[in-house]
């Protein structure tokens, strides 16, 4: 048994070497490459090279600059919940939803909302 024991220590220290030179390659600054070419290629040169360039269309004359009469909005109708809807309501009102909420959901006002929670 003491025979292994030096044999592992040396293991030990190669392996750590070798660990060591590993981790020292991999921050050790990268050489800048040389270029090479391959024979009958000669190095394009860069000051020659034409950038390509796309040509810009005349753009169409602009349409927002003409004036449109404004648009008048209808007239709102005045809405109101059908009364099968009422539990549907309490229940969201029950949940969570606020009154201006509901009221936004159906297109009504808040007093209308309040109103169908007061009957309850």
């Amino acid at each position: 048994m003491l025979s292994q024991q030096p044999h592992r220590r040396s293991d030990d220290r190669e392996r750590i070497n070798r660990a060591r030179q590993t981790a020292e390659a991999l921050f050790t600054p990268k050489r800048q490459v040389t270029e090479q070419f391959v024979s009958g290629f000669p190095p394009a040169d860069q000051s020659t090279r034409k950038p390509r360039v796309l040509g810009i269309s005349p753009s169409a004359p602009n349409r927002l600059a003409e004036v449109k009469a404004p648009v008048i909005p209808e007239p709102q109708t005045t809405r109101e919940v059908p009364q099968s809807q009422f539990p549907r309501v309490r229940s969201w009102v029950k949940y969570g939803m606020t009154a201006a909420q509901v009221a936004e959901v159906y297109g009504v006002a808040v007093d209308d909302i309040e109103r169908i929670l007061r009957k309850a």
